[in-house]
């Protein structure tokens, strides 16, 4: 298989959500801090507009789910997703990774799908689910030794974001060079 084909491929794959409807969201979420004054990992910060997440998984309202996560090529990492055999596995995250359900993301009909590419990766894809909007990004949150945050793209996470404007709005490690993706 091609990388286009697989780029076609996982494009397909989220196109597809267009007209489905999102019930809930579990997976497992990654600390943005490992460690803040020995207090142990930290999950949230007020600087930062997202969720930092090693999967997720969209559940539907037909019973199926699907799960999306990153992928590593030679230079980077990209998003992808596929259709998940519904489990949860809420029992095996500790430290800085924790399983839980993700009620903040927005659920509801999914009304728009975009996929952006950047160089050879997916590197964005938007919803407006129940009319509200979610973009997940391959990204990742790198702490600087002065406790600091550094966006990084095409990571190896999913960042989470339900606010479009804070998307172009946080301090990127490389610009953003997306380029919408026909499907």
């Amino acid at each position: 298989m091609t990388r286009e084909d697989w780029l076609a491929g996982q494009t397909r794959t989220f196109t597809a959500l267009h007209g489905k409807r999102v019930d809930r969201w579990t997976g497992v979420e990654m600390a943005v801090r490992e460690d803040v004054a020995g207090t142990g990992p930290q999950f949230a910060d007020p600087e930062v507009p997202c969720l930092q997440l090693y999967w997720l998984q969209a559940w539907l309202d037909d019973g199926s789910a699907v799960e999306i996560y990153t992928y590593q090529d030679d230079d980077g990492f990209g998003l992808c997703g596929h259709p998940s055999g519904g489990s949860s596995d809420d029992g095996h995250w500790d430290g800085i990774y924790r399983w839980r359900s993700f009620p903040e993301l927005p659920t509801g009909p999914v009304d728009h799908v975009a996929v952006f590419h950047e160089r050879h990766f997916l590197a964005e894809v938007h919803f407006r689910i129940g009319g509200r909007p979610l973009a997940l990004v391959a990204g990742e949150l790198e702490e600087t030794h002065e406790g600091g945050l550094i966006f990084q793209r095409l990571d190896e996470s999913v960042l989470a974001f339900t606010d479009l404007v804070a998307v172009d709005g946080v301090p990127w490690n490389t610009a953003r060079q997306v380029h919408h993706a026909a499907f």
